[in-house]
Parts: structure tokens; C-alpha cells; sequence
């Protein structure tokens, strides 16, 4: 009985060894994610009639710290500070207003974003949320000129849940402004906020 109970005492301890080992192994990751994407605007704002938004794509580069947190995989919870730097394309397509209809303008749309999120984790799955600064936005026109050159908020918000399969995350993001789009060279009552969502595959190491 004795015995048993020293070899399930010692059985615990080396699990509880491991699960340390491990936590202490995983405080800081780095990795990739790339996938699909799309953003969201009144393409009204920008001088198109009958817009739409063509999804488009994603890549980032993605780092997680461990502030507090116990072990990996299943068993694994903790809070995280998650930087990452996410380069976004996407593009919309409209009627020019005022134009030729058959002219049909494209309007592609290249962000880098550097979100800065906290993620909580527990067992397999991840919630996200954080705030978004905004680094780069570069509007391309085909087939016609923006009336207007959109300026997006300085900052935005994030919100988002993954799933950890081992170094594999499946992750699903949305992204929103603070404030209203303002418009380089326009009146002030043009309103537009800049929003948008992807979804991914990342490998973390």
C-alpha cells in the first residue's frame, strides 16, 4: 500500500515536473499566419456607385509572451500578449459617380496593421482582443482616379478566437475603427468607417 502510494506520489511530482518544463518552454512563441481577407467601406464616400468588396488576402507575422499560465496543449491556460504585424490586400469595384458607367473602376487596397492584442488561453482554444495601429494604407486606382484620398483612423480595435493544434493555429479576426475615414481634399460631411475581417492558417514555433 505503502508503496503504491509512494509510486503515484512520485508518478504526480514527474508530471508536475513536465508541466513546468513545458510552461517554461512556451513563454515566448514566434510564427506565421497567412490566409483570407476582406475590408469594409462606403465606396459612395470614394466616388463609386454600385461598389463592391472583393475578398482578398493576408500574411503576418505573429509573437506571444506568456505573462501567467500553466502548461501546454489540453491542459495548457494563461494570459498572453500577442504583437503581430499584418500585411492585408483586398480591392472594391464600382461604377465611377458622374462618369461613364462603362468605365468601371478598381480601387486595390494594401494595409499593414500592427495589432497589439491580449490572448487569453484555455486548452485548445484562444480569445483575442486588443487594440490595431494602423501603418500603412495605400489606395490604387485602375480604370479611373479617386475623387478623394481615404485617410484611415490612426487606431483601431481587434477582436478575435483561435484554435492550437499543436504549432497549428486556425484563427478568425475582426477589425474595426475608432473613428470615421477622413478624406484628403474633401468636404467634412463625408463619413466612412474602415472595417474588416480574416481568417487564417499560422504556424507557431
Amino acid at each position: 500500500m505503502k508503496k503504491g502510494l509512494i509510486l503515484a506520489l512520485m508518478a504526480v511530482l514527474t508530471m508536475g515536473a513536465a508541466g513546468i518544463e513545458n510552461a517554461a518552454a512556451q513563454k515566448f512563441e514566434l510564427g506565421i499566419r497567412g490566409g483570407i481577407a476582406a475590408q469594409s467601406m462606403d465606396t459612395k464616400a470614394i466616388g463609386l456607385i454600385n461598389g463592391k468588396s472583393n475578398p482578398g488576402w493576408h500574411a503576418a507575422v505573429a509573437t506571444r509572451f506568456r505573462i501567467i499560465g500553466f502548461g501546454g496543449g489540453l491542459l495548457g491556460a494563461g494570459l498572453y500578449v500577442q504583437p503581430e504585424v499584418v500585411y492585408s490586400q483586398s480591392s472594391f469595384k464600382g461604377d465611377p459617380i458622374g462618369g461613364d458607367e462603362a468605365a468601371q473602376t478598381k480601387i486595390n487596397l494594401n494595409t499593414v496593421d500592427a495589432p497589439l492584442l491580449l490572448s487569453v488561453k484555455l486548452s485548445l482554444f484562444r480569445i483575442q482582443f486588443g487594440p490595431v495601429f494602423n501603418l500603412m494604407n495605400n489606395f490604387n486606382t485602375t480604370g479611373g482616379e479617386l475623387e478623394f484620398q481615404p485617410l484611415r483612423s490612426a487606431m483601431g480595435y481587434a477582436l478575435g478566437a483561435s484554435i492550437d493544434l499543436g504549432p497549428l493555429v486556425i484563427d478568425g479576426r475582426y477589425h474595426g475603427d475608432f473613428k470615421d475615414m477622413s478624406f484628403k481634399g474633401s468636404v467634412e460631411d463625408i463619413k466612412s468607417r474602415f472595417s474588416s475581417w480574416s481568417v487564417g492558417v499560422g504556424l507557431m514555433f
